[in-house]
Order: C-alpha cells, then structure tokens, then sequence
C-alpha cells in the first residue's frame, strides 16, 4: 500500500538527516555534503522499494489425528468466504464508508495540486527572462527593481542596478556564477518535486533549507577566496535586508547570515574527517534489512497417519500442501453453555443411536440444515466448507460441533468435539463424527473407547486459575518464547512455529512441547508432546497434546490418558 511505503520513506529522511546534523553539518566539505542531501533522498526512495527474499524450509513429522478422515478432499486453493451458505445464515451489514480506502486518493489529490503549483512558479519565474544582457562570463542579466532581485535561476540573474556599484555588482556576480556552473536550481527544482510528494513529512523541508545552505556556503567559499573575506562578508550584511519567497531562485542573502559568515572565518576540515562519509554505508545496509529484506519461512510436514486416533491432538493445526506452504489455519474456539451428558463407550466404528436412522435398509440421502456458526472457510468451486461453533440440524438430530467440515460432492460431514442430540433428550458425545450424507449412516470415535481421565477436569481447571491470575491485555500481551531447533513464522508473521525442545512462558507458566504453534492474532498455543508447570500448579502437568486460550485463559488436555 502507497501509505506504508511513504511511511518507510519517512523513516530513512529521519535516519539520513539526523546523521547529517549530528556529523556532517559543521564540515566544509560543501560538494560532498550537497551529493550526501540528494542521495540521501533519492535512497529514501528506492531502498523501501526494493525487495529481496531470504527462504527457509524445515522438514517436520506429523500425526494425522484422524486417519479416517483421508479420503474426504482438502481445498487446494486458499481460504475464501463461501457465499452459498454465509448469505443466508450470517446477519445482515450495512453498507459502511471505507475512509481508511479514502486516504490515497486524498494524498494524491494534494500531491497532484502542489505540483501544479510548482510548475506555476515556474512559469511564473520564465516570464521575466525574455530581456536580457549576456555578461563575459555567460550569465545573463535582467535589470529589476521589484519583487525577486539580487538572486538567479540557472544562468538568469536579475539584480537591482540602482543599488548596487560597480564593486558590490562584481561580487554578486561572481557569487552567482559559482551558482550556475554547478547547477544549484535542479538541486532546487528536485527539492521542490519531493516535498510535493512529501509534503507531509517535515524532514524533507529542512533538507530543502539543508541543501539551499549548503549551496551558499559552497558559492561563498569561492567568492571570498576571489574578493576577501572580510569585503565579501561586509556585502553580505549591506543586502541583508532583502528577501523573497520565490522557492526556485537563489538569492544572494536568503540563507542565515550569521551562519554563512561563520562559516566563511572557519578553518577548513581536515582530509581525515572524510572518512565520517563512510558510516553511511551501514545505515544504508540497516535500512535494507529492515525494509526491503523479508524472510519466508516454509514448513514441509510429512503426514503419518495414526490409526488409534488420539482425540484432537491436532486441533488448530495449519494444513499444509505439497509444496509446504500454509493453505488454511483453523484456531480452536471457546465453546459455551454445551454440556457433554453421554460418552458413548465401546470401539470405533458404527454406533445405534436412537433418532439418527443409519441402518442399510433405511439407507437414503440426507442434507444437513446449517443453523449457524462463527465463521466459515472454504472453497467454491470444490464444495468443501469448514464452520466453526456450528449448529447444524440433520434428519432429526440436532448437532453441535466445534469444527465442522462439510464435503457436498464426496457426501461427507466431520464434525469434530461434537454433540448429537435428538428431539426426545438423548445425546451422543463424541471426538469426532463422520457423516455419510449419501446412504444417511455415521460413525462416531468416543474417546478411542476409553472414559475420561476423572483428573483432567481439575488439572484444566488449574491452568485455566493460573492463567486468570493475571488476565491477559492484548495489546502489550508479554510472551516470551525459544526453541532448539528452529522458529519459523507464517507469510504475515502472525503465527509462530516452534520446533525442537520448545518452551514458551506466560505469566509464570512454562509450556514445552516438541512443537508449540503460536497465535499471535488470537493468543493460542497448541504444544504437542507437552509438559506444564507453574507454582499456581501441582506438579507436572504431562499431554500428548496441550491447547491454552489466552483469551478465555481455557486450557485443554489431549491424548491416550485423557
């Protein structure tokens, strides 16, 4: 966007210029100093354009938490809002005006009109040229009174005849050749265009007034080295009272006075202090690496499929392609007001249940009926959806899930941390349900058949105590966080990969996993073969997998044991 690369050009005007005062100001090498202000400035330009990529690619090992689910086609597109189903069940918004969207053209509406200003200066200043008188060395005189007098513009000077004798007009004249021969005014006219481009950034005007002083003292140098300095200095003071406010011309006594006799009464620099010019080559190279470098980080995972189907271990992980590059990333939510009144016991496989007719003799095609949800992605042109938090009614059932994958041309609904209820009361709890829409049949993992570890809600209940001793404010959130083997980051660097002996620490509470993702958007973690401790905690807590919510300070526990 046209803001932040503006933005970022403010930012190397700041660092440019503020070296510039602190080191280079008070040197007497003017020509240096003139070519350090425009480079400067152009680089101001061009560095914040520029872009370079630096890739890092880790291979990592992953469980598939559900191998049942394989057949069932992941989008191969990235995420987008599927209108089929959002238009009718989301509510209805109100057309708002975007101001944010509004800024660049109001940016450019200015831009446009002040160089329209400068072109009419310009040809304000050319109109006054048509009569001239061209000297020996070549600059041409206009005699006027009025206005602008005592100043030039290229090889144009206009100066006040009646006030000046034959010793004073020599001077100037000489001040002014030194003007024209090193071509002051495109320095000028350059300065003009940046500041109509910048105009909203006050670096850029004292570099004008910078370079304008510069320019002075450059021309000073060899008048006086010419005249004297003291008879130079002298005419300096006489017209001192004269000013203008043509931006394009330099007249003879605009810049400070004080400053430019100073200057001219100053022992000249030593060759050695040139060597300060050099410290602009690692502000150049920081500049880059901060603007115009970007590191993209590719996670390659090789999926193994895990048939005993440890409960949700991977919930909220980033689903990723061949190429290992980040095709969506679905965070855990909070689910509320939903009680789990029945785990089913007993094998994977089929389950009866009372009010959901999946025996083959009743086998027909069922459609599921959204009610609502949270958030839905997906893709259009396959037909594959994801929900999250959704409510879905389905023959006379009524279902509500975390996650919920809906697959229309393979006939597929998954439904993960799920609730079945039907009309008369009766629930189903599962860790996962798979619907086959096609013949009306489902099939239901409880847990891999075992009950609930009765600790786990009290160990839950103990992060979730630890977690709410000091509530987390989202914007100055203080995570700290490390690896072994490496930290990697998503494309918008708001999510964090961390893999190989990983920890993160939060308000006391040290988390450690194999592997830990981290949500910077929604304050999520996910650590799998994890270990939690903390001194508002008893002991070690142990998982194959640990879920923390920031937000809601909601822990989860995952795996064999619970």
């Amino acid at each position: 966007m046209i803001l932040f690369y503006l933005l970022k050009v403010t930012a190397c005007t700041i660092l440019f210029f503020g070296f510039y005062v602190l080191v280079l100001q008070k040197l007497t090498f003017f020509k240096i100093n003139r070519f350090y202000l425009l480079v400067t400035l152009l680089l101001s330009f061009v560095i914040p354009a520029l872009q370079f990529e630096i890739k890092h690619e880790v291979v990592t090992l992953d469980t598939d938490p559900v191998a049942n689910l394989s057949e069932v086609k992941m989008a191969e597109k990235p995420s987008q809002l599927i209108q089929s189903l959002a238009v009718e069940h989301q509510p209805e918004t109100k057309p708002e005006i975007d101001w944010l969207s509004l800024v660049p053209f109001a940016y450019g509406a200015i831009t446009l009109v002040l160089l329209l200003i400068c072109i009419w200066r310009l040809f304000g200043l050319i109109k006054y040229t048509g009569n001239y008188t061209e000297s020996d060395e070549g600059l041409k005189l206009i005699n006027k009174t009025a206005g602008f007098t005592n100043c030039s513009f290229f090889n144009y000077v206009f100066i006040d005849g009646d006030k000046l004798g034959d010793a004073d007009l020599a001077v100037l004249l000489k001040h002014e050749l030194v003007h024209a021969r090193q071509y002051h005014s495109i320095d000028k006219i350059i300065l003009m265009v940046f500041k109509s481009v910048l105009w909203f950034n006050p670096i850029v005007y004292l570099y004008d007034k910078a370079l304008e002083q510069v320019h002075e003292y450059e021309a000073d140098e060899f008048t006086s080295a010419a005249y004297g300095s003291e008879a130079y200095a002298s005419l300096l003071l006489k017209l001192a009272i004269a000013k203008s406010d043509m931006p394009l011309i330099h007249n003879f006594v605009k810049s400070p006075i004080k400053a430019r006799i100073k200057m001219l009464f100053s022992s000249k620099s030593p060759d050695k202090k040139k060597n300060a010019y050099l410290l602009m080559l690692p502000m150049v190279l920081m500049l880059l690496w901060v603007f115009a470098v970007k590191s993209v980080y590719a996670v390659r995972q090789i999926r193994v499929e895990n048939t005993s189907q440890k409960g949700l271990a991977e919930t909220g992980q980033s689903l990723l392609n061949d190429n290992g590059t980040i095709e969506k990333h679905l965070m855990a939510g909070s689910v509320k007001n939903i009680k789990k009144r029945n785990v089913v016991p007993g094998n994977q496989g089929a389950v009866e249940f009372h009010g959901f007719k999946n025996s083959k003799e009743s086998a027909r095609p069922v459609k599921p009926r959204i009610i609502s949800f949270t958030k839905i992605t997906g893709d259009i042109k396959e037909k594959v959806s994801f929900m999250e938090n959704a409510v879905i009614d389905i023959v006379d059932c009524r279902l509500n899930a975390k996650y919920v994958q809906l697959d229309e041309p393979n006939h597929k609904m998954i439904a993960k941390n799920a609730v079945l209820k039907t009309k008369d009361g009766n629930s189903l709890t599962a860790s996962v349900i798979v619907f086959d829409l096609k013949n009306g049949n489902f099939n239901a993992t409880p847990d891999n058949g075992k009950a609930a570890d009765p600790k786990k809600p009290g160990l839950e209940r103990q992060l979730k105590n630890a977690l709410l001793a000091q509530p987390v404010n989202e914007t100055d959130a203080k995570v700290e966080y490390r690896a072994k083997d490496s930290v990697k980051m998503s494309k918008d660097k708001s999510i964090v990969y961390l893999f190989g002996d990983a920890m993160v620490i939060y308000n006391g509470i040290k988390l450690n996993g194999s592997k830990i993702t981290y949500n910077k958007t929604n304050n999520t973690f996910l650590a799998n073969g994890a270990t939690v401790s903390s001194n508002k905690i008893d002991g070690l807590i142990k998982a194959d997998s640990i879920y923390l919510d920031l937000k809601t300070s909601k822990a989860t526990l995952f795996g064999e044991n619970f």
